[in-house]
């Protein structure tokens, strides 16, 4: 658990030196006040990138030259970043630094929830690959070697088929390229799909509570490769000038009573299954470290219903171990939480108690 918080020129905090509660803490306040800056500094210290998916020197207090966050762990473990605009991010354990910055994903286990998850449904297949990609990152380092790998690999045989617009290429520079696609490619889809299965079942039972009425919710992984291989549909993608087949295409399908929620479900059942996927990521997390992650909670009171969010408020008590929300009015959160949880005003970059 988070026990401390201490930011410097982050966002709208010109300095911020903050215990947070081993329970609920809730954010109240006014918007752009800085309720979501302090929420973002969490996840950037857990996932490496800002919450809004903005670039990172937008981090930075407008005027300052750079910005600092750390997170006092229990245990007295700290975990901190660093950021000077026109530099790259440093990430650093117990004050050492790490070699990347993909190395502090996982070291402050969280899923946060906000509008921008939205996307999960409503957006395009990249959004949903992003939460995918993210997730299993965090949760296992095998999986983001593979990514990283493919990535690279992808790259490089992306360049290689623009070059062949222009002239020939031999096709041997092609199939070292191609051979670590699709070795690293698999492994994704591999994890991807165990990771899936697992993830439709606490999806389903958490919707199961959330739903105003009786209502389904699954995940289904999805695919449009044909079953050629990378060396048979490489005259086709030279012609396109890039990858056409591989996981970086893949989909997957959020379903409700069979259904894609992103063609057929009301703003509300949409809203409602990204909630409750995002709470079903919570338990994937607990199921593999034992402890439930933090939960970070922005503004996502205010556009539900009475009757969803007093669902949510209840699922989110039954279920989180360590949480912080974000709302205008505390009372929002319901009395649930509110009897148990610590209070914070927060405005203008400055923070105090309720």
């Amino acid at each position: 658990m988070v026990t401390h918080l201490t930011l410097l020129n982050f966002r709208n905090f010109e300095h911020l030196d903050q215990p947070i509660s081993a329970g609920f803490t809730i954010l109240a306040g006014e918007n752009a006040q800085g309720k979501t800056s302090f929420l973002e500094a969490l996840y950037w210290l857990s996932t490496a990138r800002l919450l809004r998916g903005q670039r990172d020197s937008e981090a930075v207090r407008h005027g300052a030259a750079g910005c600092t966050a750390q997170a006092t762990l229990e245990a007295g473990t700290t975990v901190a970043g660093a950021l000077e605009v026109g530099a790259r991010k440093k990430f650093f354990l117990n004050g050492a630094s790490l070699p990347r910055a993909a190395d502090i994903m996982g070291r402050i286990p969280t899923v946060c929830i906000s509008m921008f998850d939205l996307s999960i449904v409503q957006g395009d297949p990249s959004d949903r690959r992003l939460f995918l990609d993210l997730e299993l990152s965090a949760l296992y380092p095998a999986y983001l070697r593979h990514f990283a790998a493919y990535k690279r690999a992808l790259e490089q045989r992306n360049a290689l088929l623009k070059m062949a617009q222009d002239r020939s290429v031999d096709p041997y520079a092609f199939e070292g390229w191609e051979e670590q696609l699709e070795l690293h490619g698999a492994e994704m889809r591999r994890f991807r799909q165990e990771y899936l299965t697992a993830l439709s079942t606490l999806a389903a039972n958490v919707h199961a509570e959330m739903a105003s009425r009786e209502e389904v919710l699954s995940l289904r992984y999805f695919t449009k490769d044909s079953g050629a291989s990378l060396a048979q549909t490489r005259h086709l993608d030279i012609a396109r000038g890039s990858t056409q087949i591989g996981p970086h295409r893949d989909d997957v399908e959020v379903l409700i009573d069979g259904s894609e929620a992103r063609l057929f479900g009301s703003q509300g059942q949409q809203r409602t299954a990204v909630i409750s996927l995002k709470l079903a990521t919570m338990e994937a997390w607990k199921d593999l470290l034992g402890v439930a992650p933090l939960l970070l909670l922005d503004d996502m009171l205010s556009d539900l219903d009475p009757v969803r969010r007093a669902k949510l408020c209840a699922v989110v008590s039954s279920r989180a171990s360590q949480a912080v929300l974000t709302c205008t009015e505390a009372t929002a959160a319901g009395s649930d939480i509110l009897d148990i949880a610590q209070v914070l005003t927060v405005q203008n970059g400055t923070v105090r108690r309720a």
